[in-house]
């Protein structure tokens, strides 16, 4: 956990110094902050620091990393029976590459293996995945409930439907990113064939389109992920900023780490072998930070809309459960009071 005198330092260090530039420049701070966009920003931040976030998406990294390849190898297994070796290489070799990048080599290594074993991993791999999306959407469950301010103690019979849906929706999400690399993929193909276009030209296109088929399926596995996850309603009209802000940062953050990784990145000389595994866990880190930086702006949003003060929810909330808890301390002690005269009447008939 952060060091919560450490927030509250810096908390304070920064409102000072806030102060003495809001005086010294007639109330400039004040006017920034009537902006809408920065005074979310500015609880937002504020949230993730008392939340913990960092830590968390840490923890839900952990969870994804052991989530990602039942996914693939189902995939793989099923789409084995559909097309040929060669051509489930080059589909997941584009679709890994767009959403696992840096791990290209490390998945592709095992898509012999899978096709060769399909018919025993089909049903592997379909329970494990089932079991692993469980494990992964309940950390994210469990994280993203901490940005609402909202306890997890929903039932594990609506809690598991809900993450299992959420692992079925991700899955067909990404059977259609497949589609859509093969459509663009033969589409160039049809292109540079029947009509007198560059073939520089027909690649540009193909590429622009898949970074918006991209882009349209993060948005809408985020809005998934805020919708049925949180243990509270949520409505599409506070959810979609977070969903839009988490799909545009995962898809600039992805290639600013692709170029990362091919011009600076020296991570093999140091790792060695286990170098991929690495790339990949902190990749998942930085998506699962993405996906609760969105959480907090939801949420925020939602209570700017309903001008709500930031902590005050949980403030709500704590006090709801300490009533909760002195009543049943007060029902009990009642109980016990009135069970006293029928222990004393009984032990007198005893003697």
């Amino acid at each position: 956990m952060v060091d919560q005198d450490s927030v509250r330092a810096i908390r304070r260090f920064v409102e000072r110094t806030s102060d003495r530039i809001n005086r010294r420049y007639g109330g400039i701070i004040d006017r920034i902050r009537q902006n809408f966009v920065v005074e979310l920003s500015i609880r937002t931040i504020r949230e993730m620091a008392e939340d913990d976030i960092p830590h968390m998406a840490a923890g839900v990294a952990y969870y994804v990393l052991f989530s990602i390849f039942p996914l693939i190898l189902g995939l793989i297994s099923i789409l084995s029976f559909l097309l040929e070796p060669e051509q489930i290489q080059t589909l997941m070799g584009d679709v890994i590459a767009n959403f696992l990048p840096g791990s290209e080599q490390f998945v592709r290594d095992n898509v012999d293996a899978v096709i060769r074993l399909r018919g025993a991993l089909g049903l592997i791999s379909f329970l494990g995945m089932l079991w692993s999306a469980s494990a992964m959407f309940g950390a994210l469950n469990r994280a993203i409930n901490r940005a609402w301010d909202i306890p997890n103690d929903r039932p594990i019979y609506i809690d598991k439907p809900r993450q299992l849906l959420m692992a079925l929706s991700a899955g067909m999400l990404f059977s259609i990113s497949v589609a859509s690399a093969t459509i663009a993929r033969t589409s160039e193909h049809i292109l540079e064939a029947e009509l007198p276009i560059p073939a520089f030209l027909v690649h540009t296109i193909g590429e622009i389109i898949l970074q918006i088929v991209s882009l349209s399926l993060m948005i809408v596995i985020f809005l998934l992920m805020y919708k049925l996850l949180p243990n509270t309603k949520t409505y599409w009209r506070y959810i979609w900023p977070g969903a839009i802000t988490s799909a545009i940062l995962f898809e600039i953050s992805k290639n600013f780490f692709i170029l990362y990784l091919d011009q600076f990145a020296s991570y093999q000389n140091v790792y060695g072998s286990i170098a991929p595994v690495i790339v990949l866990l902190f990749w998942t880190y930085l998506g699962s930070l993405n996906v609760l930086l969105g959480a907090e702006i939801c949420s925020e949003y939602e209570r700017m809309k309903n001008n709500i003060d930031r902590g005050v929810l949980r403030q709500q909330r704590q006090e709801a459960a300490e009533a909760a808890m002195e009543a049943s301390r007060s029902n009990n002690g009642v109980a016990e009071t009135e069970s006293l005269p029928s222990t004393v009447e009984g032990a007198q008939r005893e003697q």
